[in-house]
């Protein structure tokens, strides 16, 4: 990792300052991704990034800013700025917390070779970056290769977390509306640090807001032809999904307003229908804080519980989903989110917010099982998912890796079915007898506890190996013998190793077909049996 030093406001010349690395920072093609952190930012500031902020947006697969108003300093000018060339903003207000503000000064470029960090006291202000006295620290450094520098990225980005996936409550997408609302409340300065120029642009949206304030029943109509429209401007235009006043389709601008103004508007709100497809496509809301994030993490994690009912059991008439122990599992996260469900139904506050009658409706919607008990007499299939976590639990314990459960057990007697299952599917080439889904995760339990669904051939095999590992270490130690006698040392050593090649030269005169891989193994690897000496 390099570090390097970038001092500004003695020397205006020196190439090493914040604002030339900024600039140079946009302009490269090495970066696509990045998350600036201000507590200030006034439109020359801002405006003297115009053109590299214009690149970038040409080549970055994600520019977006984090900027404080505390103190007044944050200027309304320098956000209708941001607004009116579709930079993506946060604004971040604490207004429960009066005594301490936020300050950071912050700039993180990131790209698939090679990542940069900018760190120090310039904020976006003309003067901050062009004629204070300020000090920074630029850290560059591979985003494969570099333990320091990807150790440090890490630490910055899981202390800012709550600002990065916008679960923070103090953080809220800048809008028109928004700006008005700062603006009403006198939290922005309307003055700018350095006379205007001709990068500054008056863009002010004209247009206004002449709709309905409630949803119609010619909403109703149109949504699924403009929501489509929508969804081919956001993948195509604007991936934060923010809907620019300068599109040519001034329908859908206005659709994307109304639909902001009817968020959380009470009886005038969107129909909660309208409202979950919107939350599907990951409509920038205003208020993009906690709750939104909840109601779209919700909606997420129930797509993959019927993603799992789907895939492992398809025919079931209801929704039952184990929490499964082993973290490797890739439905461990489905199961653990069910869990949790339950435990917010029960009313336990420490599990998330109160839990909704339109979470009850959705879960109800796929017959999902509360309690398992209400199942009644359940089959062997029916119990398939729970006696896979059994097992789950059988191989948590270190001692029986590469083993399999005694055929005496409930649960050895169904691994057994489960593996004569596979192989009869695979000589039969069937599959109606274990699904794709549940071979494919019975398969990788056992993987990672070093078995295989031939079990037994698989012990076979790897006693031969081992009884061939032997004979080899044999042979070597009689060609280096020579004409010396064995010690006794030595005799007693190697009579079991002698007297398993005589078993196993023995043994495979009764060999029959289904043996004759043994046999082949054995040929491969040179072993003297009677029939090739």
């Amino acid at each position: 990792m390099k570090t390097t030093f970038l001092g500004n406001g003695l020397d205006s010349e020196n190439k090493n300052n914040v604002r030339k690395q900024l600039a140079e920072s946009f302009e490269s093609k090495v970066y696509n991704k990045f998350n600036g952190f201000v507590a200030f930012a006034t439109l020359s500031g801002v405006s003297s990034l115009k053109s590299n902020l214009g690149t970038a947006k040409s080549n970055y697969e994600h520019i977006r800013f984090y900027i404080g108003i505390d103190n007044n300093v944050t200027s309304e000018d320098a956000l209708k700025f941001l607004l009116n060339h579709n930079i993506e903003t946060y604004i971040y207000h604490d207004e429960l917390n009066k005594r301490s503000i936020y300050h950071p000064k912050l700039f993180i470029f990131e790209g698939v070779d090679f990542s940069r960090i900018i760190i120090g006291s310039s904020n976006l202000t003309y003067q901050a970056l062009n004629t204070n006295l300020e000090a920074s620290i630029k850290f560059d450094f591979s985003s494969k290769t570099s333990s320091k520098g990807l150790n440090t990225l890490t630490e910055i980005k899981q202390y800012y977390s709550s600002l990065i996936d916008l679960s923070s409550p103090n953080i809220n997408l800048l809008t028109e509306e928004l700006l008005k609302e700062l603006v009403k409340k006198k939290l922005l300065s309307n003055y700018n640090d350095e006379p205007k120029t001709d990068n500054d642009e008056d863009d002010d949206d004209k247009s206004g807001n002449n709709y309905e304030k409630k949803f119609t029943e010619n909403d109703k109509i149109k949504f699924e032809t403009i929501i489509e429209r929508y969804i081919i401007y956001k993948q195509n235009e604007r991936p934060s999904g923010i809907v620019s006043k300068h599109t040519q389709d001034i329908e859908l601008f206005r659709w994307y307003q109304k639909m902001h103004s009817l968020y959380g508007q009470g009886e005038n709100s969107l129909p909660y229908e309208y409202f979950e497809r919107l939350l599907d496509i990951d409509f920038p809301f205003d208020g993009i804080g906690l709750k939104r994030k909840q109601l779209i993490k919700w909606h997420k994690d129930f797509q993959k519980v019927i993603d799992y009912k789907n895939k492992v059991d398809p025919d079931k008439k209801y929704t039952y989903v184990p929490q499964f122990k082993n973290k490797s599992n890739e439905y461990y996260e489905v199961g653990l989110w069910c869990a949790q469900q339950k435990q917010r139904r029960k009313g336990n506050k420490n599990y998330g917010i109160e839990w909704s009658k339109e979470e009850e409706d959705k879960m109800n919607s796929i017959n999902f099982v509360w309690n398992v008990s209400t199942l009644g007499f359940r089959t062997t299939e029916d119990k398939w998912s729970d006696t896979y976590v059994e097992l789950e639990n059988y191989y948590s314990k270190k001692n029986n890796y590469k083993t399999v459960p005694s055929q005496k057990t409930y649960i050895g007697h169904w691994l057994s079915d489960q593996m004569s299952f596979k192989t009869k599917q695979d000589r039969e080439n069937r599959t109606d007898l274990l699904s794709i889904e549940k071979e494919k995760m019975l398969g990788k339990l056992l993987y990672e506890n070093g078995v295989e669904w031939e079990y037994k051939k698989q012990k076979h095999r790897e006693s031969i190996e081992e009884g061939l590992k032997n004979w080899r270490e044999l042979e070597n130690w009689k060609n280096k013998l020579g004409n010396r006698k064995p010690t006794k040392e030595e005799k007693a050593y190697y009579k079991p190793i002698k007297g398993w090649i005589a078993s196993i030269r023995n043994r495979s005169k009764t060999w029959k077909d289904k043996d004759l891989w043994k046999k082949e193994m054995l040929i491969k690897a040179g072993f003297p049996l009677p029939d090739n000496e």
